[in-house]
């Protein structure tokens, strides 16, 4: 008799068996392939903080000075309702004057004065430090995205979300590109003293009694003469320093610190031609005579960054939302009052940031750093030797 042509198929109980040894598996693997592509993104993030850590160096060479964190142009002094600030503090061009008009006006910023040593020098070419970075010659390259200075693992920094200065005033559009790395003007006070000696009311009458580790200004008189401000980092306002101006030494001193870009376009925070403390440049970010808000790295304290345009980023994302994804800051009852003077390392990271030390090594520092060691981590006052964290 003709053999029987007939094949045996899968049983209804081996199909399943082979279905749940195939989800187990892609159940092990996709942990396995999310955790390689956090890695991925952790590496560039670092990688990019030794190329910015190349060409900080790079330009000291060149100059016998690091770059300061923002250029502003004259006339000096800030005044704002009666309250004094130092220069650097307020945004004249969020609060409704005309880009490229504003007094004082917010020239180049240490990230724009680093683009040549990056080799972003056709774009550092196409930009004119004649005009201030709010003017509409400069929006090309303001709006520019730049990969070294961007970290993958931040969502927020794409180029659909553009910070845009003018969103709280009348004044037409005036946008700017994110970024995630911010120099340190240094952990010191909330309060300014005058560099020869004695101390400045700000705002009026507040100051007054302690200020002997706040913020240094060259005008006695901060709302008429003043054109500096600077701390105990590498970079000030209208203010350079040399590497001889380091005791603590080098590789005992975080120059650059991770930053997360803001939430949504009302949102300052990691905008890398702007330079603001929130936007490009980290400030009272550490303990010193008592304990500031912002210390610590992700710190989430609801006050821990004070940015103007708080009250409006809380209107639009939601306190509860802001908490949520770790970007917390101080809003006031009144947008007026709200200045740019205190910002914090933050990244998407698991656990903590990437900082950059002066002598260019990038380094991860968990979240749970002792709030004096990373206050001291970024004074480059520092005498005694802080070991690796």
């Amino acid at each position: 008799m003709p053999r029987s042509s007939a094949r045996r198929g899968f049983s209804l109980v081996e199909l399943l068996i082979v279905i749940a040894i195939i989800t187990i598996l892609l159940a092990l693997l996709i942990p396995a392939v999310q955790q390689a592509r956090n890695n991925a993104r952790g590496i560039q993030c670092k990688n990019n903080l030794r190329q910015i850590g190349i060409a900080l160096n790079s330009y000291h060479e060149l100059y016998n000075v690091y770059p300061p964190a923002s250029i502003w142009a004259r006339p000096p002094g800030e005044t704002l309702d009666g309250g004094r600030w130092a220069v650097g503090i307020l945004d004249r061009v969020g609060l409704g004057y005309a880009p490229g008009s504003e007094p004082p006006r917010m020239m180049a910023n240490w990230a724009i004065m680093l683009l040549p040593f990056l080799e972003e020098g056709n774009l550092e070419n196409r930009y004119d430090p004649s005009k201030p970075v709010s003017d509409p010659v400069n929006e090309a390259v303001r709006t520019q995205r730049i990969p070294t200075y961007s970290c993958p693992s931040d969502i927020f920094n794409n180029d659909s979300n553009l910070f845009d200065r003018t969103e709280i005033s009348s004044q037409p559009d005036n946008l700017y590109a994110r970024g995630n790395y911010a120099i340190n003007m240094g952990p010191n006070r909330g309060c300014f003293r005058h560099a020869l000696g004695g101390e400045v009311e700000w705002p009026a009458g507040a100051g007054a009694g302690n200020c002997g580790d706040g913020f240094y200004v060259d005008g006695e008189r901060i709302y008429e003469d003043n054109t500096q401000l600077w701390g105990h980092g590498i970079a000030g306002v209208n203010k350079s320093f040399s590497y001889n101006d380091v005791p603590t030494g080098s590789s005992n001193f975080i120059a650059i610190d991770e930053v997360r870009a803001g939430v949504n376009k009302f949102d300052l925070r990691g905008t890398w031609a702007l330079g603001f403390i929130g936007a490009s440049v980290t400030a009272r970010h550490g303990v010193v005579s008592f304990q500031e808000d912002g210390a610590g790295p992700n710190n989430q304290d609801p006050d821990s960054d004070d940015i103007f345009g708080c009250t409006r980023v809380h209107q639009e994302a939601g306190s509860g939302y802001l908490q949520e994804v770790g970007m917390p800051c101080f809003a006031s009852s009144v947008i007026e009052n709200e200045v740019n003077f205190q910002q914090t390392a933050r990244s998407m990271h698991q656990a903590g940031v990437f900082v950059m030390k002066l002598d260019g090594s990038a380094h991860f520092i968990g979240d749970g750093i002792l709030p004096e060691i990373w206050s001291k981590l970024h004074n480059r006052n520092t005498k005694e030797k802080i070991g690796d964290e």
